[in-house]
């Protein structure tokens, strides 16, 4: 081989990773051997299709307990919860300002200009 070149002429000199890792800690290696114990999974209970659709309606209604903010509030507070909560409206007008109404339209506009050309006559 002539100058400085990179080119491996002999392989037998280049290390061949086996797999082993070294850690700074020890840490335990799962066993190699593939297991022959298909993975057991068991199925879910069967249910009736109401029992299905209530499941359903409640989890596209009412997802994780919406109901925990009302615990311990007297009923009219409970009253403009439920209200905020169908209607979030109510939540969020009392602090629009003007500002975010010019930032609303400049946004509706953009989106109307990406819009209108797609409108197929």
């Amino acid at each position: 081989m002539v100058g400085n070149s990179n080119r491996v002429e002999d392989f037998t000199s280049i290390p061949v990773f086996d797999g082993a890792v070294t850690a700074a800690f020890p840490v335990p290696m799962p066993d190699s051997s593939p297991s022959t114990d298909p993975h057991k999974v068991c199925l879910p209970l069967s249910q009736t299709a109401f029992q299905r659709l209530r499941h359903g309606f409640s989890e596209t209604f009412f997802p994780d307990d919406p109901f925990h903010q009302f615990k311990n509030q007297s009923r009219l507070r409970k009253a403009v919860l439920a209200l905020q909560y169908f209607f979030p409206i109510l939540q969020w007008a009392p602090t629009y300002s003007l500002s975010l109404f010019k930032s609303d339209i400049v946004s509706g506009l953009t989106i109307a200009s990406l819009a209108i050309p797609q409108v197929k006559y």
